[in-house]
């Protein structure tokens, strides 16, 4: 009978850790997989090049630009888009998290794939008056692209950002003082956290295949498969932004530009 309880639990132990590790390393999501947001907001920078200082100044105007006119500028940098065209993963990024606000799509993303060496200005219609496709590209260009191509990608990026975020504030016949000074801490998931992470889920499956012949696991990816499948017919827009407040559910008509160097 100790045996059989003991059994049990181990099965329920084993159940429970390949659910969260599941959940968290394999999210079920539609065909283009995006990241969730961090809880920067403004900045979501999974490939780790981005330093304290230029963390910090990036969120500053970004919180600053969201309070005086609702717009919502995000930074987001991944490794690659893993043969995606960028204009296809920006736009599908945009949409699943909801950059600005709610029938004004007043949103911008500016996505770098660091290992692809491109980029991607992807802007919501209810900015394109006032970043145009040709404005985009030329900040880019002659702002972000020559540090890119000396490896400051952070330093490129908060250029850029910060030049773009004044357009959009014009726009709305404002001025950013930039001068919030807002501090975080810098803790993305590291690659260590995920290798660690990741053992620990192949050990709990070995652990499932020996006492229990993989039942627990086969269990998991059938409930995994039914909820992609109703996940990717659910609506987008919307997503949690962290400390600094959601998204607003905006939308982009596929406008901006995109580059590489």
């Amino acid at each position: 009978m100790k045996i059989i309880n003991k059994n049990r639990y181990l099965n329920i132990f084993i159940c429970f850790l390949l659910l969260v590790i599941s959940l968290l390393f394999f999210p079920a999501s539609a065909d283009i997989k995006v990241p969730s947001p961090t809880t920067y907001k403004y900045l979501n920078d999974y490939a780790n090049i981005v330093n304290e200082n230029e963390l910090n100044t990036i969120i500053s105007i970004g919180k600053e630009l969201e309070d005086k006119t609702g717009a919502q500028a995000v930074v987001v940098i991944i490794n690659s888009t893993n043969n995606v065209p960028i204009e296809d993963y920006a736009i599908n990024l945009f949409r699943t998290w909801g950059i600005g606000q709610k029938n004004k799509d007043n949103g911008l993303l500016l996505l770098l794939a660091i290992n692809d060496r491109t980029w991607r200005v992807e802007v919501g219609r209810g900015l394109e008056g006032a970043v145009p496709d040709a404005l985009s590209n030329r900040v880019m260009e002659s702002i972000a692209k020559p540090n890119f191509i000396e490896g400051k990608y952070g330093e490129g990026l908060l250029n850029s950002y910060s030049t773009l975020c004044d357009y959009i504030a014009k726009e709305y016949n404002v001025t950013l003082d930039k001068s919030l000074n807002i501090s975080v801490t810098h803790n993305n998931i590291s690659n260590t956290n995920v290798k660690i992470f990741g053992g620990i889920f192949i050990g709990l499956i070995l652990l499932d295949l020996i006492f229990n012949r993989g039942r627990i696991s086969y269990t998991l990816l059938q409930l995994l498969f039914i909820s992609s499948i109703f996940r990717g017919n659910g609506p987008r827009g919307g997503s949690s932004g962290g400390g600094f407040g959601g998204f607003g559910g905006g939308s982009s008509g596929g406008g901006g530009s995109s580059g590489n160097w």
